[in-house]
């Protein structure tokens, strides 16, 4: 952005500097165009004005002359208005000065009317035409006034000077026309207009320079300006006609140096209009050098200005683009440490590894600049974020290792209790003592899977294993025996097929507790549903539930938490105290078997267990079995279809600090 508006300044700078130069040039050239119809306005109303006082005075050679002088006035007038138009244009402040003159030139044909008429005093012929000619006077302080440049200024108010001495001697010369009968307030006139006449003159004199000074100074020494002064001397002398009577006779048989003296007069006049015009294009050269040379400096200084611009944003771009460069690799670097690294030592710590911190931090270096800086300071937050991990997972290591082992000595606990049962249950004979201990026999059963959730939970493996295959009908009867509600729970035909012994404990495991969740959650009064089926990868075991069931969301979080098995907590445990659903996606994802839930038909859950192919036979290897089945005392839950009494489940051993492969015991 600083380098965008350094860009922005420059160009416009040079720009402005641009148009100040052709706007000098375009008031020079709109200058010149006018001086010249402005010097001959000024002459042509000069010299209307001298006849039409000729006329006044009666003087018979007047009338032809003075028609032609209005013609040529007319015509100057024209191309005056013309340039004025075009000032106006050019500068709107011109617009009410130039509509003042418009009113003064439209008092012209009552003017002439009247002097025709002879009617018009000849003080008020000449001041009036005066007023018409100060219009120029007043054009010339105007352009002065907006000239480009103060030198313009000065030259063009020097000119001044010199036209307004010009117009002071004919007004002065048209007052002298009529000495012979000039009144007090004519004399009063012709007095001042000489007094500014020499005023104005020996200002021009002081102010003019180089050659227009010395045009001034010969026209002074001339031989017209000599007989002019003594003219003027002489009537100034005389006084007015009325103050000295009689003298009209002598100053009548004058005429012949009358029209000396006019000659001169408009000699001395036209002279000083030249001087002016010279002085005025002195002024419009000065304009057109000073526009040239700031048009041409502000095009160097604009394309300096341009370069220097243009460089400093290259400059910036490359710095920019190298920072850029930077920060990019900064944001690949740290969120290939946030996004790959830092995960992966988290799975590696969730999978009970052990990490070095140091070995594992990975420093970003980018030197000791602002970009360093914030590359140190994520160094920290990542080194506290792996010592945070790290000091989580031996707490959770150290928490998972207690819930084991005080998991493992429950365990123990209940598998002496119910190796003691056994034997008390074969021997007894009393009916109502026989139900008792399969009561106790049952909840111990029911504890014994208990401790396990907290060994699985714990990250470690329940004690129970079958060295050969079970058959799924026994695997699903035994998952009846350790639900709490077992009585509610029909186990209908199943598949002929066995389940490879790696998997048979957690495969009961899982569907204890679906059938525990299923009776749970449905009412007393109503049955949950057990039913089998094989599919093309494998064989599915079904339990449907009659009860209140779960909205979509509550379906899509289950079925998601199955799917991916969450870390196992504290705080998770807080969020969800179901256990039974943590239990069931760690021992599913751990033999990839699929556990999904849906609305059954009935308004209730209806969950489907998928046993992959790879864990089926139908070979029972000859296995032995134990003398007794898992399930629970009391009347065999329902059937729909009769079928034979189930084979026992074969045995499951345990070892010293739970289940092992030595030391036979009757499974539950």
């Amino acid at each position: 952005m600083p380098s965008l508006a350094l860009l922005a300044v420059g160009v416009g700078a040079a720009a402005y500097l641009v148009a100040a130069g052709r706007d000098a040039r375009q008031w020079a050239e709109l200058a010149a165009g006018t001086t010249g119809p402005a010097v001959q306005m000024v002459q042509a109303f000069q010299e209307e004005r001298r006849l039409s006082v000729l006329h006044i005075a009666g003087e018979p050679t007047g009338g032809g002359s003075l028609i032609a002088a209005r013609q040529r006035s007319n015509g100057a007038l024209g191309d005056v208005k013309t340039k004025g138009q075009e000032a106006s244009r050019m500068r709107a402040d011109f617009a009410t000065d130039i509509a003042g003159y418009d009113k003064l030139y439209a008092l012209l044909p009552d003017l002439r009317a009247q002097i025709d008429s002879r009617k018009l005093p000849v003080e008020i012929v000449v001041a009036t035409f005066g007023s018409i000619i100060d219009v120029i006077v007043a054009a010339s302080v105007l352009a002065a006034r907006a000239a480009p440049s103060s030198d313009v200024s000065i030259e063009l108010f020097k000119g001044i000077a010199v036209l307004r001495a010009s117009e002071a001697l004919s007004r002065a010369n048209a007052l002298a026309t009529v000495a012979d009968t000039i009144t007090g307030e004519q004399f009063i006139a012709f007095a001042a207009a000489v007094g500014e006449q020499r005023s104005e003159t020996a200002f021009a004199t002081a102010i003019l320079q180089d050659r227009q000074l010395g045009e001034l100074q010969a026209i002074v020494a001339g031989s017209a300006w000599a007989l002019l002064s003594r003219h003027q001397q002489e009537t100034l002398l005389a006084g007015p006609a009325e103050s000295a009577p009689g003298r009209s006779g002598a100053r009548s048989t004058a005429a012949t140096v009358r029209a000396e003296v006019q000659a001169a007069a408009v000699q001395a006049g036209s002279e000083l209009a030249v001087l002016w015009e010279a002085q005025t294009r002195r002024a419009q050269a000065i304009a057109v050098r000073d526009a040239d040379r700031t048009a041409r400096d502000s095009l160097l200084g604009g394309l300096a200005v341009l370069a220097a611009a243009v460089l400093g944003f290259l400059a910036v771009v490359l710095v920019a683009n190298r920072l850029i460069g930077r920060m990019r690799q900064l944001r690949a670097q740290t969120l290939a440490l946030s996004d790959e690294h830092l995960p992966e030592a988290m799975r590696r710590l969730d999978a009970g590894e052990d990490l070095d911190i140091d070995a594992e931090l990975e420093r970003l270096q980018f030197g000791t600049d602002e970009i360093g800086q914030v590359a140190d300071a994520f160094n920290r937050a990542h080194g506290a974020a792996v010592t945070a991990a790290v000091a989580e997972a031996k707490l959770r290591a150290g928490v998972n290792t207690v819930f084991v082992n005080m998991a493992q000595r429950s365990q123990s606990i209940v598998q002496h209790q119910l190796e003691l049962l056994d034997p008390a249950e074969q021997n007894e004979r009393d009916p109502a003592r026989l139900d008792l201990l399969f009561k106790l026999d049952h909840l111990a059963t029911r504890g014994r899977r208990n401790a396990e959730n907290l060994i699985i939970l714990g990250g470690g493996q329940p004690g129970r294993r079958w060295r050969n295959p079970v058959p799924l009908n026994d695997i699903a009867r035994g998952s009846v025996a350790e639900s709490l509600d077992y009585r509610r729970i029909a186990v209908h035909r199943l598949p002929q097929v066995f389940v490879v012994g790696a998997v048979v404990a957690d495969l009961i495991h899982v569907l204890a507790e679906l059938m525990d969740n299923a009776t749970a959650f449905s009412r007393r009064q109503t049955q949950v549903e057990v039913t089998g089926r094989i599919v093309g990868n494998g064989a599915v075991l079904e339990i449907i539930d009659q009860g209140s069931g779960m909205n979509d969301d509550e379906l899509a979080a289950r079925n998601a938490l199955l799917a991916e098995p969450a870390s196992f907590s504290l705080e998770t445990l807080a969020e969800n105290g179901r256990l039974g659903l943590f239990v069931i996606a760690s021992l599913a994802a751990r033999h990839q078997i699929s556990v999904q839930l849906r609305e059954s038909a009935y308004g209730g859950i209806h969950a489907l267990v998928l046993i992959p192919s790879r864990y089926l036979t139908n070979e029972p290897n000859n296995a032995e079995v134990s003398a007794r089945h898992a399930l629970p005392p009391g009347p065999v839950p329902p059937v729909p279809v009769a079928v034979p009494t189930p084979p026992s489940i074969p045995v499951a051993t345990f070892g010293p600090s739970g289940p092992s492969d030595s030391a036979p015991s009757t499974v539950r």
